[in-house]
């Protein structure tokens, strides 16, 4: 890695703390003390990806940034560098935790400013017993309810997301009784798709309504929890990672625009019969052509480890604290 010294830098590799995600950011968006880093309000991470490029400076564009806990990485001179470093990083988290990829994220959340402390600052809270509550003031004592009331709010909350999600992925996955076992379906369709010649077929046949329906109604039983479960599902029976490698959603650089083909229409149509927005949708998509060449990565190297070897769970010495997830800018989006 071509680490630079401070002045030099043009970019950072950094790991939100609340997340575990390993970001490339501008330096200028990075604090002094290197312990927290400023992010766009956008929504659009084709926006967010944009502002990284042109480094502007924090809360210039009208709204205020959210202020983020990181553990610094290294800095680098080019965004093309700071983009192989995370790839470095995220390549050796992966092959040492593979079991950390099957756990999704947190979202970041907004760091107010009576909350901006290290987390080595950060102490238990002491047990409650009856002794020490009698010592309670009033005060004290309503705010502790009132404590508690949220985290039985919050548990309610989590506990009927759940049970909703578990029921409308068993009410999605039944099947009736003239519907034809998704084996047989798969076969007949021949998928997963394998060739371009394979996917000229397919779109040739996704123009007659009946194959479009025999498509829609295999991709949308296929399950899964969550939107990102959900299209992976999806993407995982359509086509290999060597096809999937040689598309991108609006076919920059050398790849083939996956945005135009016949079947990601048809993947929106079955991705909504799972309650999946089309903006999640396309999202999904984007993230899941972006880790194709990784997918692709790890899969030649546990061929080359053969069955006999382990890689080992270390990783190299990196930073202090290690981060257990990555993040991707989707750099094909």
């Amino acid at each position: 890695m071509n680490i630079l010294d401070e002045k030099g830098a043009m970019y950072a590799v950094v790991t939100l703390q609340d997340s575990d995600e390993v970001m490339v950011v501008p330096s200028n968006w990075v604090s002094l003390d290197k312990r927290h880093c400023y992010w766009p309000p956008f929504k659009s991470t084709e926006k967010c990806m944009e502002a990284v490029q042109q480094k502007p400076n924090p809360e210039t564009e009208g709204k205020p940034w959210e202020k983020l806990r990181i553990i610094f990485l290294g800095e680098y001179d080019t965004f093309e560098k700071a983009k192989e470093g995370q790839k470095e990083i995220k390549e050796y988290e992966e092959l040492s935790n593979p079991l950390k990829n099957v756990l999704p994220g947190i979202k970041r959340q907004r760091l107010d400013s009576t909350q901006e402390m290290s987390n080595n600052q950060l102490q238990p809270l002491p047990p409650v017993t009856p002794a020490s509550t009698s010592r309670m003031s009033a005060d004290d004592k309503d705010e502790l309810l009132q404590m508690l009331r949220d985290i039985k709010s919050t548990v309610q909350e989590n506990s009927a997301m759940l049970k909703k999600l578990l029921k409308d992925n068993t009410v999605s996955e039944v099947p009736s009784s003239t519907s034809v076992p998704p084996k047989e379906v798969k076969t007949s369709l021949n998928l997963p798709l394998r060739t371009f010649e394979d996917m000229e077929r397919t779109e040739r046949e996704l123009n007659t309504t009946t194959t479009r329906k025999t498509y829609v109604k295999y991709l949308s039983g296929l399950g899964g929890f969550g939107n990102r479960d959900v299209i992976k599902n999806i993407m995982q029976h359509v086509l290999i990672d060597d096809l999937a490698n040689e598309f991108n959603w609006q076919g920059r650089g050398n790849k083939k625009p996956f945005s135009q083909l016949t079947l990601a229409d048809v993947i929106r149509e079955a991705a909504s019969k799972r309650n999946v927005p089309r903006v999640d949708c396309e999202t999904e998509i984007k993230k899941y052509l972006s880790y194709t060449a990784d997918r692709l990565s790890r899969k030649r190297a546990r061929e080359q480890a053969g069955p006999g070897l382990e890689i080992p769970n270390v990783l190299p010495t990196l930073v202090d604290d290690q981060p257990d997830m990555a993040w991707d800018f989707f750099d094909d989006i």
